[in-house]
């Protein structure tokens, strides 16, 4: 089993959720989507701390089919090298979308995380609204089963904030 899969508790500081909206926002006031990274250290088996957040570098373009964004190869390359060098693991990708919150088919067929186990997760509203957990929609990879969203109640036990 991979080791991400096992997680049941994730422990996510205040000060990471307002880096990722603070880039959201900026994002968002350019009329584009924002994507953010999280990293951090297992506590346990089944516990993880983010510890850092990584805004990559980004392109957005605004489409007829919608909004997107994309980190190229280099930029993906550069976050690795970073998380082996700073001993981190790569839990979550979160995005913003300018109005609903759910995994368009572009999330589900081109993440920048794909290891089982991981989070997905895409705020509403480009993040210009307060943080609120229930406003998010958190998707978690599974084997065979792809990106499953997952009821507010196990994302409410699995994401401690502090």
């Amino acid at each position: 089993m991979n080791k991400l899969s096992s997680i049941k508790k994730i422990i996510l500081p205040k000060d990471e959720i307002a880096r990722v909206y603070s880039h959201l926002r900026d994002a968002g006031k350019r009329g584009f989507e924002g994507v953010a990274l999280w990293t951090g250290n297992y506590l346990s088996e089944d516990t993880f701390e983010i510890k850092n957040t990584i805004i990559p570098n980004q392109k957005t373009y605004n489409t007829e089919g919608g909004l997107l964004y994309i980190v190229g190869e280099e930029e993906l390359h550069r976050i690795n090298l970073w998380l082996y060098e700073n001993k981190q693991t790569l839990i979550s990708q979160i995005h913003s979308h300018p109005r609903e919150a759910y995994h368009s088919s572009t999330d589900d067929s081109f993440p920048i995380i794909a290891r089982m186990g991981a989070l997905s997760i895409v705020v509403p509203d480009f993040g210009f609204r307060a943080f609120a957990l229930e406003d998010w929609a958190v998707y978690r990879l599974f084997p065979q089963k792809g990106w499953i969203e997952l009821p507010f109640k196990n994302t409410e036990s699995l994401i401690q904030i502090i």
